[in-house]
Parts: structure tokens; sequence; C-alpha cells
């Protein structure tokens, strides 16, 4: 848009008419004319100059405006395809790590249902040896019982055997003590007698 002339500008259209109507006009003449068309001429080449540098200046400011958009475009674009391939490959690594976690959770497992059979495998294999013991304990004190019964038995047996044998012998020593004289066959037969109930005693 040209730059608005002052008031001096109306002023002078209407003097210039006013001239042009009156006694100024006649006087000017082609010389005068030709240098106040140069001076309009002038003042319009320098409006269009003027104009020409605005719209250039503004043509450069568009252009600056649109690389700035395409950069930013560009940018954008370079970022949200960085920011896919971290989200791509954080994926791929959360999916390997929850694979890997899966895989070592299954293997643990795997081992805690072995090892606990293992272990109630070795209580059951405990139980019965305890059980075992048990039993060949409850057969060794048997065994002892009936052999110490046994010795009570034998023991009895021979107090009645040696009881037997010392009382035939009392009676022969008797019978032959009768026909002893003196002192000689009494002391044996009080020291029979005093052997016989030793031994019942013990």
């Amino acid at each position: 848009m040209a730059p608005k002339k002052k008031g001096g500008g109306k002023k002078g259209g209407g003097k210039g008419k006013k001239e042009e109507g009156g006694e100024g006009s006649a006087d000017m003449g082609p010389a005068e004319l030709l240098k106040r068309a140069a001076w309009r001429i002038e003042s319009l080449e320098r409006q269009l100059v003027w104009r020409e540098e605005k719209v250039s200046q503004a043509t450069a400011a568009q252009k600056e405006l649109r690389d700035r958009v395409l950069q930013y475009h560009a940018d954008f674009a370079k970022e949200k395809e960085e920011v896919f391939d971290v989200a791509a490959d954080m994926t791929r690594q959360y999916k390997g790590m929850q694979e890997e976690l899966l895989g070592r959770i299954n293997m643990l497992e795997g081992r805690i249902n072995e090892q606990n059979d293992q272990l109630e495998r070795a209580r059951l294999q405990l139980e019965e040896t305890r059980r075992e013991k048990a039993q060949e304990l409850a057969r060794k004190d048997a065994e002892i019982a009936e052999q110490k019964q046994k010795m009570e038995d034998m023991a009895v047996e021979f107090g009645e055997m040696l009881k037997e044998t010392l009382d035939r012998m009392s009676e022969r020593i008797e019978v032959s003590n009768s026909s002893w004289e003196g002192d000689a066959g009494a002391g044996v037969a009080s020291r029979l007698k005093e052997f016989q109930t030793g031994a019942v005693q013990a």
C-alpha cells in the first residue's frame, strides 16, 4: 500500500485544478510540465522500489518461516521415528526378559517339585528305617528276655539238681556216719550240712 501524502497533496491538487482553469496553467510551459511529470514518475518509482523491497522482505520471511516449518516437521518425524524405535526396542527387551523370567520360574518350579519329591522319598525311607529299627529292637528285647528267662530257668534247674545231689550225698553220709565212731564222722556231716545250706541260699 503506497504511503499517503500529507495534507498538502489535496491542496496542491485543488490548486492544480484551479491553475488549470485559471491563469496559472496558461503561464506553465512544456518544460515545467515535463519537470513536474518527471518528479511524479520519480516518486512513483520510489514507491515501487519501496513496495518491491517490502514484497521481497515478506517473501524472504515467508520462505524462512516455511523452511522452519519444514525443519520442525522433519525434526518431529525424526523424533517420532526415534521414539518408535526406542519403544520397539524396549518392547523387544521386555518380551525377552519376560520369556527369560518365565523360563527361570518354570525351571525353579521344576527343581522345587523335584526336591519336594526327594524330600518325601527321604521322609518315607526314614520312617521305614525307624520302623525297621523299632522292630529290630523289639526282636532283640524279646530275644534278651527269652535268654534271661532261659538263664533263670537253667539257674533254678541247676539249683534243684544241686540240691538233689546234695540231698543224696547227705543221705549217703548219714548212712556211712552211723557206722563211724568218734568225732571225725560227725565233723564231716556237719561241714556237708553247712555247704548244702550255703548252696541253697545262693
